[in-house]
């Protein structure tokens, strides 16, 4: 008698369990296999579209990075070559300061020697070598190009070096 209680309460448990449990398994487990092509082809055009825009940041850092590359080159340009006027400017500069010395020796050599030197009139009716000399380099080359130091010739381009003392 026992088994005609056990048997069909075996059935019932597999006719209500099977179902109830493929029910619960299908609800709880989420599709994540290669059967649904919506879902991977959504997701290839979510990296498709991520593997873009990476690829246009990417461009646009390389142009960032070219313009810097040609703005430096052309700031050390612009600063080599100021660097080579402030120089030649300053050479300028020493020359006309060793050639005022010379000319200051000059006249006080020939009074010395009991001549009557009269110094050269210059600019502003001040004697050449009592001309206010330029304190600004920027000054000295325009002075130079203008003639308003006393010069008569044209300046000469090619900077000559010093004379030794």
């Amino acid at each position: 008698m026992l088994r005609l209680r056990f048997l069909p309460g075996l059935i019932l448990g597999l006719v209500l369990g099977l179902p109830a449990g493929v029910l619960i398994g299908m609800l709880t487990l989420s599709p994540r296999g290669t059967s649904d092509p919506t879902a991977t082809s959504l997701h290839v055009q979510e990296l498709t579209r991520k593997l873009d825009a990476a690829n246009e940041a990417k461009e646009r850092a390389e142009r960032q990075f070219e313009q810097f590359q040609k703005l430096a080159e052309q700031m050390t340009a612009s600063f080599n070559e100021l660097e080579r006027r402030f120089k030649a400017l300053e050479e300028e500069q020493r020359r006309r300061e060793s050639q005022g010395a010379q000319t200051s020796q000059r006249p006080a050599a020939g009074a010395a020697q009991g001549t009557n030197a009269v110094p050269s009139k210059a600019v502003g009716g001040q004697p050449a070598s009592e001309a206010p000399a330029p304190k600004d380099p920027v000054e000295a080359g325009k002075a130079e190009q203008s003639g308003t130091d006393g010069s008569t010739s044209a300046p000469d381009p090619t900077p000559s070096p010093a004379p030794s003392q």
